[in-house]
């Protein structure tokens, strides 16, 4: 496959193409798996919710929400040494753990976004103020980065301009993102992305000296993170749409 391109395409069908031991780094923000209790659902927050709603109507899956975890697999299948960063629900991190732990014996960090300005909850369950990633790395892979990217939290406010502009309920922050490939990646290493949502693993490639591929079925997305590698907002979409529609009336 090509580098540098995102494909509008199933990931689960996509990642067929990558050949054996050709990426370095794997990094996705997973759909959220979700429980129920007490009649109110955990584990969703604002991000997966808008991802299941998708991946229901797109891709022909029993799963109601999450992932198929035999992606993990492919995952491994494509990776030189296994070096993964993994969003996820609450939910997921027991399963995601055991497979990485026990059954590949990866050494393994968890990661948080802690946010300062949660949406307020009732009063049957904790706020969802924080977003778990988990890390997970083969022997004989390093860590780079430097003192400040190597935080294992990230305080920050939800970040509103970022959904504005792109549209995507469960974008995480860029700086995070351009942490995490900083201390994982050389310069012109691969980073894979199956769910890549409003491209911000992209952009973080692109900005660092890294190359990517990513897959993203979701047509509105995709056309979003194609326009953001160009530097192109939504919001400059329909300004440039407006303005080809005025043009051609007026011839």
């Amino acid at each position: 496959m090509e580098l540098n391109v995102i494909y509008n395409e199933d990931c689960y069908e996509g990642i067929k193409k990558i050949p054996d031991k050709s990426i370095d780094l794997v990094y996705i923000d997973i759909p959220y798996e979700k429980t129920k209790s007490n009649g109110y659902y955990s584990g969703g927050g604002a991000f997966g919710v808008k991802k299941r709603e998708y991946q229901r109507n797109l891709r022909d899956t029993k799963l109601m929400d999450g992932i198929d975890y035999s992606i993990l697999n492919e995952l491994c299948r494509v990776m030189k040494k296994i070096y993964i960063y993994i969003w996820c629900s609450k939910e997921q991190i027991l399963p995601i753990m055991n497979y990485f732990i026990k059954q590949k014996e990866c050494f393994y960090e968890l990661m948080f976004w802690g946010k300062t300005n949660p949406t307020p909850t009732c009063n049957c369950k904790y706020l969802s103020d924080v977003e778990y990633c988990l890390m997970f790395r083969e022997k004989g892979t390093l860590i780079y980065g430097t003192y400040n990217t190597k935080s294992k939290f990230y305080i920050s406010e939800t970040n509103k301009k970022d959904k504005n502009d792109y549209e995507h309920n469960t974008i995480k922050p860029l700086e995070l993102v351009e942490n995490h490939i900083i201390n994982s990646t050389k310069e012109n290493d691969v980073v894979l992305d199956c769910f890549m949502g409003s491209g911000t693993t992209a952009v973080a490639c692109k900005e660092l000296g890294r190359n990517y591929i990513g897959f993203e079925i979701n047509k509105k997305f995709y056309d979003i993170a194609v326009d953001r590698l160009k530097g192109i907002s939504v919001q400059d979409r329909k300004d440039i749409n407006k303005g080809q529609q005025t043009l051609f009336d007026y011839l």
